[in-house]
């Protein structure tokens, strides 16, 4: 793959994606926001299974949770790759592929936009739920609960490595999404795990660039 040329405008709010004041606000939101919506639906969720289904062991119902946050690694994994970079070259410079991620890798640290606002999370969680139903019946409610809170850790780690300086140990997930954004934009997928990476051959290559960063500190007017 050939190296290309990407500009960063680290710590700086990324600009206005709509005219209107609202469709605007609704590409923005706070992790934590989030992570009480899904942790609330999730327990509900597990509430209403358990209502149901009386006999169902604690412990099924929790490798059946387990089940569904290990089966978000993987659907994580197949969306970075596919769906939020162009499928030939990994970039993401226009349409679909910049309006969901390459606003993110021009603007890195915008805390606003390091995860998905709530209406649009919440209609793709109420589309995956409808097709786990379909697949599973009521069982949906536990193993979508894991992938949801799959998802509240992918999302939080992602937030914690943009938003926080890399510990001195235990520091993976920093170093492998850094070589993602600065580096080797073909590789180095997953945030929350590299076991998929690992698994299609997706991680990175040591002495490898595929990208030329400029950085541009000029701040743009929220």
């Amino acid at each position: 793959m050939d190296s290309y040329k990407v500009r960063i405008y680290p710590n700086t709010k990324s600009p206005k994606l709509f005219r209107n004041r609202i469709l605007e606000l609704l590409t923005r939101t706070h992790p934590l926001v989030i992570t009480i919506m899904y942790l609330s639906l999730g327990s509900y969720l597990i509430y209403l299974f358990s209502s149901w289904n009386p006999t169902v062991s604690v412990s099924t119902i929790a490798i059946v949770l387990v089940v569904g946050i290990f089966s978000w690694t993987f659907g994580e994994y197949l969306m970075h790759r596919f769906l939020y970079h162009d499928v030939h070259d990994a970039t993401f410079s226009s349409g679909f592929h910049y309006l969901f991620h390459g606003v993110h890798h021009e603007y890195p640290n915008d805390d606003d936009r390091l995860v998905l606002p709530p209406v649009p999370s919440l209609i793709i969680a109420g589309v995956l739920l409808g097709l786990f139903y379909l697949i599973m019946g009521s069982w949906a409610f536990v193993f979508g609960t894991g992938f949801l809170w799959g998802y509240l850790s992918y999302m939080n780690i992602h937030y914690c490595v943009h938003h926080f300086d890399a510990p001195k140990r235990f520091n993976f997930w920093w170093r492998h999404h850094a070589i993602h954004h600065f580096q080797q934009h073909d590789r180095a997928f997953g945030v929350t795990t590299s076991l998929w990476d690992r698994v299609f051959g997706t991680m990175p290559e040591p002495m490898r660039k595929t990208v030329e960063i400029e950085v541009k500190r000029t701040k743009i007017p929220e």
